[in-house]
């Protein structure tokens, strides 16, 4: 009975919620083995109902969230992106219904006081795994690098197609990044100097 040595090679991407082995053959050579994935950062999510007194009115309750991520996102990122995706998917009854659901307000301009906004991962977005990798190869890993692009910039992404560009101008919207936002010039500048030194500090 010989020794047999085993040599192999892992590779490890970023990704969106739960991604199965089918869906990344496409991205994969011949000779890898795709396994499923889950690329959710929430760890842990609970939450419990209390009954709590209101000016001595019994009839209130209090709802308390634990939230615990693995790091690449805040429990408060996520609990706000969980909300604005549930709004999202409910949306469909105010058609179906007839409910009149008045639109969340648009930020039209931006905050010199404010960026953290726009320095919001691009893999907790909400985007799909294809939309993500092509974003991932081509070095952008914040929503405000894709605000700063023009359409055609981002169009020009490599491996970029119609479906996720599509998809990336409907997230920015969702976010507050439609056409109608203004990115002033000197929040321009100071977000690209913020953002040059976050990847600089990551590495």
């Amino acid at each position: 009975n010989e020794d047999v040595e085993l040599k192999f090679k892992v590779v490890i991407a970023k990704g969106i919620g739960y991604v199965p082995s089918e869906d990344l053959r496409d991205d994969i050579g011949n000779d890898s083995i795709a396994l499923d994935a889950s690329f959710a950062p929430v760890k842990r999510a609970n939450y419990k109902i209390e009954p709590i007194l209101v000016e001595d009115n019994p009839n209130f309750e209090k709802i308390t969230f634990d939230i615990e991520t693995d790091g690449q996102i805040s429990p408060v990122d996520a609990f706000s992106n969980a909300i604005e995706v549930m709004s999202k998917q409910l949306s469909v009854f105010s058609q179906t219904l007839g409910v009149d659901v008045a639109p969340a307000a648009i930020k039209k301009n931006s905050s010199k006081h404010d960026l953290k906004p726009l320095l919001v991962y691009t893999d907790s977005i909400g985007l799909s795994a294809r939309s993500q990798n092509s974003l991932d190869r081509a070095g952008i890993k914040y929503i405000g690098e894709l605000v700063m692009m023009s359409e055609s910039d981002i169009k020009g992404i490599k491996n970029l197609g119609k479906k996720s560009f599509d998809e990336i101008k409907d997230v920015l919207v969702q976010h507050g990044f439609g056409d109608d936002f203004v990115l002033e010039n000197e929040i321009r500048e100071a977000l690209q100097s913020k953002i040059e030194q976050m990847k600089k500090d990551s590495k």
